[in-house]
Order: C-alpha cells, then structure tokens, then sequence
C-alpha cells in the first residue's frame, strides 16, 4: 500500500536560529543544535565531535523543535538523507537546513523509512525532479518531502527490512573503527621500529 508522507506522519521545519535568540545572553538558555556535520561524523565512525550551542530566549524555549530518539530527520542541504536520531541527539535543537518526521503510532519503522529514503531508486527519482537550486547549493523542497509516495509493507516486514539496514550500517562503522584501529597499531610499530634504528 503507498500512501503519502505526509498522511502517516507529522513534518516539521527546523527553527531558524537567529529568530530564538535572546536580545540579552543572559535572558537566554543554552541548548545544543543537531548539525549535518555530526551527523556525518557518525556516519563516519567519528563520536568525538564539537556539538554547537545556542542561547535560547527564554520566552520562546515552549516552540523548539527538539529532537527525539527513534525520530527522523532529513537535511534539506547538502546531507539529503534521512538519519535515525539516537539517544545522543535527544533534546537538541532542529534547525532550519532539516526537517524532523515523527510518524503516527506503529504506522512505520524509522529504520525502514531511512533506507526507504536513502536507498530506494523510486525516491532517488522523486529527488532529482525536486532538488531546487543552483549548480552549489542543492535544496530539498518541504513540500516534495511532504508529497513522497511511501511504499508501506506490514510493520513485520518493515522491521525485517529495518533491522538489516541498521546491521549493515553498523557493520560499516565497525568496519571503518577496525580500519583505523590497524592503521594506528601499524603507525606505532613503524615509529617503534625507527626508533629502534636511531
């Protein structure tokens, strides 16, 4: 059965940041912001990264889009996919260049959906015709975003589907930390070795 986004979940823009900024940092609350390139840090085996922070003007702290575990979101700028937020991401701010996706209860896997989006060539079409922009700065629209027609199998299979997208995306990170782990015993050896010589 497909139905659209839009009908099985709730779509909303990350803040713009300038707008919840306090006249005074001393009127506002400090909040971390989810950035595209944490998020691609982590795709790259990296945990140890700078997350940015903003005061938040105190009278405005009720209308952040923070984010949640198990929500998705999808960077409407360079990062066009969709990512699976973690207990990491929880509680930071949304910003404007993502949309966050929170769908209706049991209707759909997070896991499913992100390879659904990231990997299935029917959504590859979709995003061809509706990337906006200049040859330097592609933009996904909202509404395309809104308008996907998503494949959805029973929640078994989503989760059958899920579950290995998830392996195999953990398979990698693995892979990339056991790549870099013999790249540093290989380093310290060879740098052993020269001192050995000198």
């Amino acid at each position: 059965m497909e139905l659209l986004l839009e009908q099985i979940s709730q779509i909303t823009h990350g803040v713009v940041l300038n707008r919840i900024k306090p006249k005074v940092q001393a009127d506002g609350v400090e909040y971390p912001i989810l950035s595209i390139s944490q998020l691609l840090d982590e795709e790259n085996g990296i945990s140890d990264y700078e997350v940015p922070t903003v005061y938040v003007d105190r009278k405005k702290i009720k209308n952040l889009n923070l984010a949640k575990e198990n929500s998705i979101v999808i960077g409407l700028t360079s990062f066009h996919q969709a990512a699976v937020l973690g207990k990491q991401h929880a509680g930071k701010i949304i910003p404007s260049n993502f949309v966050s996706i929170e769908f209706h209860d049991g209707i759909m896997d997070p896991n499913y959906f992100a390879w659904y989006f990231n990997e299935h060539p029917e959504i590859k079409k979709q995003q061809l015709i509706a990337i906006q922009g200049n040859s330097s700065v592609k933009v996904l629209s909202i509404h395309m975003i809104r308008q996907l027609s998503i494949d959805c199998p029973d929640l078994a299979t989503q989760m059958s589907i899920g579950k290995l997208y998830y392996y195999q995306k953990r398979k990698q990170l693995l892979m990339m930390e056991k790549l870099r782990l013999e790249k540093s015993v290989l380093t310290e050896e060879m740098k052993q070795h020269l001192e050995q010589l000198q």
